[in-house]
């Protein structure tokens, strides 16, 4: 058990280590501590941390003062020690899961524009906990990968994704998997015995912050690990926890009882169908963005605004991959009309690399170079018998699997912003805006465009309580997508279905800066590099961690990706007769 860190002086200034502010200009660490005490002859301040790794604290109010654009004093929110060191070991717990099976050299893998090597990932969360969190709140705290040159090696902004692949080429080293491990079980280490005891007592809301931002950055990378598992053909990870501890459900604290095999298939209910038809909501204003009382925000989310949203209607579900098919039936795929300019450019430059490259099909689909079904789906008419035959005799590739009948009632994943946009065309539809994806998942009928009126809520049945199994399909529990109509009580108030969980859902929505952005501390760069050239997602896939999953939450992908755990619900303008051709 890491030991409780006695009280400790703030640091000196010089014993503060800048994180690269020269190289991208919004980094944390632009100037030291303020006010900071000077530290002994020795170079260590009196009576610090019992950890001797750990050479002095800083305050929250020194912490405050750091932060330049003033996020930091907006936190309010504290949490017990118990809760925070429960959730280091949650999400560890889910890394190490992750990870499990896998050799070095499948660590490592083959260069793909879509992923990272996973041994690379391990160290760049460590060198996250260490540069963005351990050194703000313990500066001079002694080198945890010493030898190494970290910064080019783990930093996601200095070391380019191809290098990623080659660090002795290009860095001059290369961590062994048993250095990166012991790296960032040493910096989790040092991190939990700041947080202190496993009791009740409280942590300040900037402490809170800090800690919470590395587990949920730690989180965002679970979800990389599993998608990098099935993009490479690699055998799937065990979907349920080995711990008997509570999961985690959310960054506030709140958590519940994980499945087991035993129960998994019995939570939620049966296994429904589809869910078909659409629900009309009529015009009305919105504050989209979070408010200051919300116990968690990111940067992308800063600030509410209220918006006039015309009346419109949305899909009570994901579209599945039955309708998708009839998409492809349709011939979908080679419609000009449908596409936009950069769509087609897109599909169009798809069938030219298969071609130069020789490529199958099945090669084709694997790579994400699909041009006539979504990724990972390959044709085999006449095999398998069964479902099949409902989607025109469409497979699709799941982890190392064969490839099995697609299930024609589940989510369509693995589609670009592209193709969602030309399927939505098809059907006289289109994407919902960011704001009318949250009117139906977080508003009710009864106060809809009250924009002073009761709260929106935090997940699609409520404020509470948070994500669990028989509400929203995450956390991985059960290793794939589940059928539309399945879960029924996570439904909005407005009668949506998985608008939390199963599958990320394209919205038409350019990922953009809300009036009052400010970008976060330390984390400059969570949002502020992508604005304009991503497309809004929203809810979760079965894949995310459930700290991470809020009606509210912002992410962004490029519209072109399909690797990663995608689909869509199609909306429509105006009143229920304007529905073209639904």
């Amino acid at each position: 058990t890491p030991r409780r860190a006695r009280e400790c002086p703030r640091a000196n200034p010089v014993a503060m280590e800048a994180r690269d502010r020269w190289f991208h200009g919004i980094h944390a660490h632009s100037v030291p501590v303020p006010g900071a005490s000077p530290l002994n002859k020795s170079g260590s301040a009196p009576g610090s941390s019992s950890d001797s790794r750990i050479l002095a604290l800083a305050t929250p109010d020194d912490l405050v003062k750091l932060d330049l654009y003033g996020t930091l004093a907006e936190k309010h929110v504290g949490l017990t020690r118990r809760q925070v060191r429960l959730m280091y070991r949650d999400v560890r717990e889910r890394t190490e899961r992750v990870f499990a099976g896998l050799t070095p050299e499948q660590l490592r893998g083959k260069i793909e524009s879509s992923l990272n090597p996973m041994d690379w990932g391990l160290g760049h969360i460590a060198h996250f906990y260490e540069f963005m969190i351990l050194r703000l709140l313990a500066p001079g705290s002694e080198p945890v990968l010493p030898g190494h040159d970290v910064h080019a090696l783990f930093d996601s902004f200095r070391a380019a994704h191809d290098d990623r692949w080659k660090p002795k080429e290009v860095v001059g080293s290369d961590p062994t998997l048993g250095e990166i491990r012991r790296y960032i079980a040493d910096v989790t280490d040092r991190l939990v015995n700041l947080v202190g005891p496993d009791d009740d007592t409280r942590l300040d809301p900037v402490s809170t912050y800090l800690h919470v931002y590395g587990v949920v950055h730690e989180h965002w990378h679970v979800e990389d690990f599993i998608q990098t598992r099935h993009t490479l053909g690699y055998a799937q990870p065990n979907p349920l926890p080995s711990s008997p501890d509570p999961a985690v459900a959310n960054v506030w604290g709140d958590t519940f009882e994980p499945p087991t095999f035993a129960n998994i298939d019995r939570i939620g209910g049966r296994a429904a169908g589809a869910h078909s038809g659409f629900v009309s909501i009529p015009a009305g204003k919105y504050l989209l963005g979070a408010t200051k009382d919300e116990p968690w925000v990111f940067d992308a989310e800063r600030w509410a605004h209220e918006i006039d949203v015309p009346a419109f209607r949305i899909a009570k579900s994901a579209t599945t991959n039955a309708e998708f098919a009839a998409f492809i039936a349709a011939g979908g795929y080679h419609k000009r009309e449908l596409w936009s300019h950069e769509g087609w450019r897109w599909l169009s430059r798809n069938r030219s690399e298969q071609k130069s490259k020789g490529m199958s099909d099945e090669d084709a689909a694997r790579a994400g170079l699909n041009s006539e079904a979504p990724r990972y789906w390959v044709r085999k008419v006449g095999e398998g018998g069964g479902f099949s035959k409902v989607v025109g005799g469409w497979h699709e590739y799941l982890f190392d699997a064969a490839p099995a009948p697609v299930r024609p009632d589940a989510p369509v994943l693995h589609v670009s912003w592209y193709e969602a946009e030309a399927y939505c065309a098809l059907v006289g539809g289109r994407l919902p805006t960011e704001a009318e994806w949250e009117v139906a998942a977080r508003t009710e009928p009864g106060n809809y465009g009250v924009v002073k009126g009761p709260r929106r809520r935090a997940y699609p049945w409520g404020d509470s309580p948070g994500p669990d199994p028989s509400r929203a399909n995450l956390d991985g529990f059960r290793g794939n997508s589940v059928n539309v109509g399945s879960l029924p009580e996570g439904d909005s108030a407005w009668g949506c279905r998985q608008m939390l969980g199963n599958a990320w859902e394209w919205t038409s929505s350019a990922f953009l800066p809300y009036p009052g952005f400010q970008m976060d501390f330390p984390y400059r760069e969570n949002s502020a590099p992508w604005f304009g050239y991503r497309k809004v997602c929203k809810g979760g896939c079965w894949a995310t961690s459930a700290p991470i999953a809020r009606a509210g939450y912002r992410h962004s992908f490029w519209p072109e990706m399909n690797a990663v755990y995608t689909g869509f619900r199609v909306a429509v303008d105006g009143a229920p007769g304007a529905i073209g051709k639904l």
